[in-house]
């Protein structure tokens, strides 16, 4: 009996080195059984697929520049100059009725307004606004009874009285680029006014077209004593008003082009025949080699010419 009571307490005594013991153990076996454990393909997350590698591409094949092709000229097809055409149509202001027509006309064209009557500021814009050139008409005294009406430059007045009524009456219509004269024979062949007359138009930047009323002017004297150019008509379109002189009068200024390279060619508003004969014979000119230029250009083609 206290064998047996002995026996008890030994083995109460070893019995904590025995959990130990086997605590150790099992944690030996799990530490084997995670070492040597892999993961089936199935518990793997998947892998991201890859890029694909790019396909090689082929090496540039060496370029060739091409010559470098000049833009075509449009003005180098025809190697003939244009024969220029400057028409200009006095005696608007008096109303807008005759003046339509002419505003329809395809090419440039010059309208030169009579300054002080009633419709002179509602042509003038007329004109502007559709693109024509829009001239002073300047009354000038003439040769004989004739009256050249309100605002007209007489050749009994003073310096000052010149100067004062061509400024007033150039104020008074807008848009103004230049001007030619109305009448006038008597003032144009008067080489005082026409000083006078000539020194407004280059104080003011503006051109002066003598009308050539009379073979006696002085214009183009005066005007080169003054450092000026000036442009001088060539041709009277309708001092017959009948189509076929009109027609006749064309064929006039085209023979004067031809020869000079260009033609001053003067109609008139009132002309029933003018507006209409001038749009049927523009595609015979154009075809023929004419242009029809603003009498403006004139003077900026004979100034690019000179430098």
């Amino acid at each position: 009996m206290a064998k047996s009571r002995k026996s008890n307490r030994s083995s109460k005594k070893n019995y904590p080195l025995i959990v130990a013991a086997l605590i150790i153990l099992a944690a030996l076996l799990i530490l084997v059984a995670i070492i040597n454990y892999q993961p089936s393909a199935k518990s793997q997350a998947p892998e991201a697929p890859a890029a694909p590698e790019p396909a090689p591409q082929p090496e540039p094949e060496p370029q060739i520049q091409p010559q470098p092709t000049p833009e075509p000229n449009p003005e180098a097809k025809d190697e003939t100059p244009k024969k220029r055409i400057y028409l200009i149509l006095d005696d608007g202001g008096h109303n807008t009725k005759q003046l339509m027509p002419f505003l329809k006309f395809p090419g440039k064209l010059s309208i030169a307004v009579i300054p002080r009557l009633g419709y002179s500021k509602e042509a003038a814009e007329l004109i502007y606004q559709s693109g024509k050139t829009v001239m002073l008409h300047q009354p000038m005294q003439p040769l004989g009874k004739a009256d050249p009406g309100a605002g007209a430059i007489l050749v009994n007045m003073s310096d000052d009285q010149i100067r004062r009524t061509l400024n007033d009456n150039l104020d008074s219509v807008p848009h103004v680029v230049g001007f030619n004269n109305h009448m006038g024979s008597a003032a144009t062949s008067d080489e005082r006014v026409m000083d006078v007359v000539l020194k407004v138009a280059k104080q003011r930047g503006l051109f002066f077209v003598d009308s050539y009323t009379h073979s006696g002017t002085v214009c183009a004297k005066v005007a080169k004593k003054n450092g000026m150019r000036i442009a001088r008509r060539d041709i009277f379109l309708d001092n017959d008003k009948s189509k076929e002189k009109i027609m006749e009068a064309f064929n006039a200024g085209k023979a004067i082009a031809d020869k000079n390279g260009y033609a001053v060619m003067i109609g008139h508003i009132w002309s029933d025949e003018l507006a209409s004969t001038m749009i049927e014979l523009y595609p015979e000119f154009i075809e023929e080699g004419y242009c029809f230029e603003s009498v403006a250009d004139f003077f900026k083609l004979e100034e690019d010419s000179e430098e």
